[in-house]
């Protein structure tokens, strides 16, 4: 089962408090996910499909609380292996009962003023959108995205005015002959899955994006710690050859012994980083060097080794 579906079945299990409630959903599980089509001598037939059962049953439910109506159920087999059945209610005798109530042939401006004035009924009304025609991506991919697939563009700005009465972001694109009411913020995102009541599918959300932040991190991190080593091994190689040069070539009693401190200990752990270097050095020898002084004595004996070796030649 894909997240979407997930999300999609546990709101279809939240119950309505009110009848307005269940109505607003029921309007706008009508007005975007249900197809009508006309079959001749004034009569039309409504038709809604989904992959769950669940959610047709849920349906089935929210029908029967507005108006008992004859139905129809079947299931079709789609040859394809992540879509195996859609189920689908079918009304046709009392289909312009539900046309009408709904107003899916023409526009309420004072239905779509009424919803807007109630938290509860927009809540409801995005709940039943979702329903109908949400989408979001598994909470495995980096790339979230939630969006409402809308057949009109009216319905696309009420829906995109109802998300956007919280603050939030909403926009429209159209793709083809729909027009997308979409999200991206994935705080924003969060918020409306637990705003329509989808809180354990939410969670399972903001777990999967926690879980992502800390492997990120993890991996800057490493990649971070990796690079330094890579240039600490780098200056240590540097380091090592010239003190190799002048322990050939230049005479070393003519060198600082604070220098020949220095060459003795890299040699000793050419890999350590010039902190490591500093404890080592105040450990055996009782001597705090900072690593500013430590590379400062690096750069003199490079620059001694490099002034000797164009001196002789």
């Amino acid at each position: 089962m894909s997240y979407a579906l997930e999300v999609k079945e546990e709101l279809s299990r939240i119950e309505f408090e009110t009848s307005e409630e269940s109505f607003a959903a029921l309007e706008a599980i009508f007005k975007n996910g249900f197809t009508l089509s006309f079959q001749g001598s004034n009569r039309f037939k409504l038709e809604f499909s989904s992959r769950s059962n669940a959610i047709i049953r849920f349906l089935i439910k929210q029908i029967n609380s507005f108006h008992h109506t004859k139905y129809e159920l079947y299931q079709r087999q789609i040859m394809r292996f992540d879509k195996p059945v859609l189920y689908y209610l079918e009304i046709k005798d009392e289909a312009e009962i539900f046309i009408e109530e709904f107003n899916m042939l023409k526009d309420s401006r004072a239905r779509k003023s009424e919803i807007l004035d109630s938290d509860e009924l927009k809540k409801a009304y995005l709940r039943g959108a979702f329903i109908a025609k949400g989408s979001i991506n598994d909470p495995e991919t980096s790339n979230y995205h939630l969006e409402l697939s809308l057949n009109n563009d009216i319905e696309a700005i009420f829906i995109q005015s109802i998300i956007n009465s919280y603050n939030y972001n909403a926009r429209i694109i159209k793709r083809r002959e729909h027009y997308v009411v979409y999200l991206k913020e994935i705080d924003s995102i969060c918020d409306i899955l637990r705003l329509m009541g989808a809180k354990n599918t939410v969670f399972r959300l903001e777990e999967a994006m926690i879980n992502r932040k800390v492997k990120h991190e993890v991996k800057r991190q490493v990649n971070f710690e990796l690079a330094n080593q890579d240039k600490t091994n780098e200056a240590s190689r540097n380091e090592l050859r010239y003190i190799k040069y002048l322990e050939y070539y230049y005479p070393l009693e003519n060198l600082d012994p604070k220098l020949l401190l220095v060459m003795k200990v890299r040699k000793e752990n050419p890999y350590a980083s010039l902190t490591e270097l500093s404890d080592i050095i105040y450990e055996i020898y009782d001597e705090r060097l900072s690593k500013s002084c430590l590379a400062h004595r690096f750069r003199k004996l490079k620059e001694i080794a490099i002034d000797y070796q164009n001196r002789r030649n």
